[in-house]
């Protein structure tokens, strides 16, 4: 995509309904995993949270791998094709999950929702840039992982609503599938509409010079430790809750619902605070109270005030994500999808390493100290993004 006043409206609307049902794709398939992951360490990984630290981190692995070969395509091809592949990649691996009985088929079925994943995330944030202008980005990408939240919110209930009801937690895998497809199936419409024009013509794409800007460094490196508190600590709520707070299984799976409408609400507030606000400011001010919240989470002794802490944490943390991919994609506008595609990847990075991390920590010293990496992880990013805005203010200062 190049140029957004070129774009017919409906081609414009289409695209971004597209790039939604991406992100609503994508966070069924990461989302419900931790909500059952108490099951599915039971049956699948023979009570071992390395195992399941395990799953994690070959979904991310897939996920790392698809996000830069991906990002690189994208800008030389297109970005609506890929967000089709993406679909079609997580309908095939949850299909697969669902009718997994052992580790083997599991691991591969996380690899390929992983890798979908990959084709999905960084991809339809990066189309998103390129539909809209600058100083509608912002707002709109807040509003394009508010539907991410909706499907992270869903995901969740639908498994503590099969756990309540006795039913098998693998539909939530088999619904997921087919929602996939739908969501494949508005790409594919998309490219059909063969409006959307790459910028290969513009520039070379080479990531050497994306890698040389300190800037889109400093960025992913806050990214890597975003999703590294993030996810830490959102693929073990529901165990959290249940061995360490004895909550009933239900609620614990309920946990990862309450902690992604949290973020939800928080990513609307922030598409109405991104105009009144540097991006910048809303992140060090998200990061500070992200910090608080989950040090908080981690001194109750009762479920019920954990449950009021979760939606907390999460309102905390939503605008670090989309505010920071928003920022990146600004400082290289004909490279969304190789800049975005490297900010992603360190996301993925996060990903990967520190739920697994937790997990293998988890068996030897408890989950609860385990989850102290978290909060950690916050406060240092915290920190870093003071000294990023505090240089930037600087800057324009001195113009």
């Amino acid at each position: 995509m190049s140029n957004t006043a070129a774009y017919s409206t409906p081609f414009r609307r289409l695209a971004t309904a597209a790039a939604f049902a991406a992100l609503f794709s994508f966070a069924l398939t990461v989302t419900i995993t931790p909500a059952a992951v108490n099951q599915i360490s039971a049956e699948l990984c023979h009570g071992s949270k390395a195992l399941v630290g395990y799953l994690y981190e070959i979904g991310m692995a897939g996920f790392f791998v698809c996000v830069l070969l991906g990002g690189r395509y994208s800008d030389r091809r297109g970005k609506l094709p890929l967000l089709a592949a993406g679909g079609a990649l997580m309908a095939i691996g949850s299909y697969a999950f669902a009718q997994a009985s052992g580790y083997t088929l599991a691991f591969a079925a996380t690899l390929a929702m992983g890798a979908g994943g990959g084709l999905s995330e960084g991809i339809s944030m990066a189309a998103i840039a390129d539909l809209y202008e600058t100083r509608r980005r912002t707002s709109v990408m807040n509003c394009a992982q508010v539907f991410f939240a909706v499907g992270a919110v869903i995901g969740p209930f639908g498994v503590s609503w099969l756990l309540a009801k006795h039913l098998d937690w693998r539909w939530a895998y088999v619904i997921t599938s087919a929602l996939c497809v739908l969501g494949a199936a508005l790409a594919v419409a998309a490219v059909a509409k063969r409006e959307e024009r790459p910028l290969a013509h513009a520039h070379t794409s080479e990531w050497r010079a994306l890698l040389s800007d300190r800037l889109v460094l400093a960025l992913a490196l806050g990214i890597l430790l975003y999703v590294g508190a993030e996810s830490g600590q959102g693929c073990w709520l529901a165990a959290y809750f249940k061995h360490n707070l004895h909550s009933a299984k239900s609620i614990a799976a309920a946990t990862v619902a309450l902690f992604w409408a949290g973020i939800g609400l928080g990513r609307a507030i922030t598409a109405w605070t991104a105009r009144h606000l540097s991006d910048y400011a809303i992140v060090c001010i998200a990061l500070g109270f992200a910090t608080i919240f989950q040090s908080a989470l981690l001194l109750v002794d009762w479920w019920v005030s954990g449950l009021i802490l979760v939606p907390l944490l999460g309102l905390a943390l939503a605008p670090v994500w989309p505010t920071t991919i928003s920022r990146t994609s600004a400082l290289h506008p004909t490279q969304t999808g190789s800049v975005l595609s490297i900010v992603v990847a360190a996301g993925a990075v996060g990903g990967g390493f520190f739920p697994a991390a937790i997990g293998q920590a988890a068996d030897r010293i408890g989950l609860h100290p385990a989850l102290w990496t978290c909060a950690a992880l916050s406060l240092v990013n915290f920190t870093m993004f003071v000294v990023i805005w505090a240089r930037h203010r600087a800057r324009r200062e001195r113009r």
